[in-house]
């Protein structure tokens, strides 16, 4: 499998999410959950807007999308309000202190 660099850890504090764009494909947005990484898709699935002002809700484990109010569990990429309006979720790995995900 390969994987693509995404930055430092120090690029994603914690409890913090920032959305990077990928080299050649689709941004992606990164959430820090104290440590946590976890990577989803940086477009909300209903609207096809970035996520740039996604929300963390503190300590759940899930995330609001600024468009629509809608909660996001962060392991799934499932939308709580809708299960259908879900978003891809990547494979991470921490390696040197770089954040990777795994690419198709």
């Amino acid at each position: 499998m390969d994987y693509i660099r995404l930055g430092r850890v120090e690029d994603f504090p914690a409890n913090s999410c920032r959305v990077v764009d990928v080299a050649g494909g689709e941004p992606v947005v990164v959430i820090n959950l104290e440590g946590d990484f976890h990577v989803l898709e940086g477009r909300c699935s209903h609207s096809g807007h970035t996520l740039e002002r996604i929300t963390i809700i503190e300590s759940e484990g899930r995330v609001l999308c600024p468009w629509h109010g809608w909660e996001l569990d962060v392991e799934r990429g499932i939308c709580t309000a809708d299960p259908n309006c879900t978003l891809k979720v990547f494979p991470v790995r921490l390696e040197k202190d770089e954040v990777l995900i795994a690419c198709d």
